[in-house]
């Protein structure tokens, strides 16, 4: 495995996967309706770094000094997979070997989507590259990121909602009587309670799957 050491030179203005208006939409809120606008950024904020610490990446996009070494493996054409992705065309400043020798852009190429790098000549190492990559967030983060934050966000208030009336099953008031039933009961597989983000848990890891990053 390759040691990889990521140094950053402008931090991002923005690490939010969605705005608040568009969580509004998503969960049934009114966008004119501010009541819960400090609760519901506190979710954007707390989710955000969930779903980064889950992908393993920085989901922003910053300007970096990514520096590789390691052995190269057995390709005729050395690839690595930049940390910040994707990567526009033209938003690679510099690649370079060892000395600081830079690499002619004729010698590589990279892939937009995926942050491939491959080298198509022969370098040595440490290989410094000097890029910006990621997305300009929130307005640019993919819809399927959205709908994660979307369900934890709901997931998350609807959790708490739960633990504020924990233990509570029925109010009386003179001849009026009103009783609770919780629609999360009995589902797990023993009969016991769910809580709502362990229940959202697979459909959020199958929306995140293609955007997590694997270190080989």
């Amino acid at each position: 495995m390759a040691d990889i050491t990521v140094k950053v030179l402008e931090e991002a203005t923005s690490y939010a996967l969605i705005t608040l208006d568009e969580l509004k939409l998503a969960i049934g809120i009114d966008p004119a309706n501010t009541d819960d606008d400090e609760q519901l950024q506190m979710w954007i904020d707390h989710f955000s770094d969930v779903i980064a610490t889950m992908c393993n990446r920085v989901f922003a996009k910053e300007k970096v000094e990514e520096t590789w070494r390691g052995d190269p493996p057995p390709y005729e054409n050395y690839r690595i997979f930049l940390s910040h992705y994707p990567v526009a065309d033209g938003d690679i400043e510099s690649v370079s070997g060892a000395g600081g020798g830079v690499i002619d852009p004729a010698s590589y190429e990279i892939e937009n989507r995926s942050g491939k790098l491959t080298l198509l000549g022969g370098f040595s190492e440490p290989l410094v590259v000097t890029y910006t990559g990621g997305y300009v967030l929130p307005d640019d983060a993919p819809d399927a990121l959205k709908q994660a934050m979307a369900l934890l966000v709901q997931a998350g208030r609807t959790q708490m909602a739960r633990e504020v009336t924990s233990g509570i099953r029925s109010i009386s008031h003179r001849e009026s009587r009103v009783q609770f039933f919780d629609a999360m009961a009995g589902a797990s597989g023993k009969g016991g309670s769910s809580s709502p983000l362990s229940m959202v848990g697979d459909t959020v890891n199958a929306l995140l799957y293609h955007y997590m990053r694997f270190h080989v």
